[in-house]
């Protein structure tokens, strides 16, 4: 599992300030082939200052969801952690 990139970034309005909401095209290699889905994602930071990442694949795939998520779930932080989201 390889994410390729997350493009399209969008940020929905929100008015709650350690809630930020997100949308976005995942690329990412399976097996055998390449895929692109939309995907929904949050990042919220707790009061201890983590940040927990909630992803949610809009699309239907047809491969294990977890690893995917959990792939995808590192990339997200790395961008956040280099300010590459909006």
């Amino acid at each position: 599992m390889t994410i390729l990139s997350i493009s399209n970034i969008e940020r929905k309005e929100n008015f709650i300030y350690y809630r930020r909401e997100f949308t976005g095209t995942a690329a990412y290699e399976i097996p055998g082939r390449t895929v692109q889905g939309s995907i929904e994602f949050t990042i919220e930071t707790t009061p201890l200052g983590k940040k927990d990442i909630h992803v949610k694949i809009i699309d239907q795939i047809d491969y294990p969801t977890i690893p995917l998520t959990k792939a995808l779930k590192e990339t997200i932080a790395l961008m956040d952690s280099e300010g590459k989201l909006p």
